[in-house]
C-alpha cells in the first residue's frame, strides 16, 4: 500500500494497466482474489485493478 500511494498517478495508471493485462486470461476466482488482496493494501489500489478487469466491486465485496 505504500509504494502504491508513492505512486504517481499516471505510474498507478500503469500499474492497473498492466495487471489487468497479466490477469486477463486468468480464471475470473483468480481475478477477484487478487482484487480482494489489492483491496487490503489500499482501498483506491483494489478499486483501480477491478475497474481495469471491467469487474464492479460490487462482484468482489459479495465474495469477500
Amino acid at each position: 500500500g505504500l509504494l502504491f500511494r508513492l505512486m504517481t498517478a499516471h505510474q498507478q495508471d500503469l500499474l492497473f494497466a498492466n495487471t489487468a493485462r497479466a490477469l486477463g486470461d486468468a480464471p475470473k476466482e483468480i481475478q477477484i482474489r487478487h482484487i480482494v488482496n489489492c483491496l487490503k493494501a489500499d482501498p483506491a489500489y483494489g478499486k483501480g485493478v477491478a475497474e481495469a478487469l471491467v469487474i464492479p466491486l460490487s462482484e468482489v465485496t459479495k465474495g469477500a
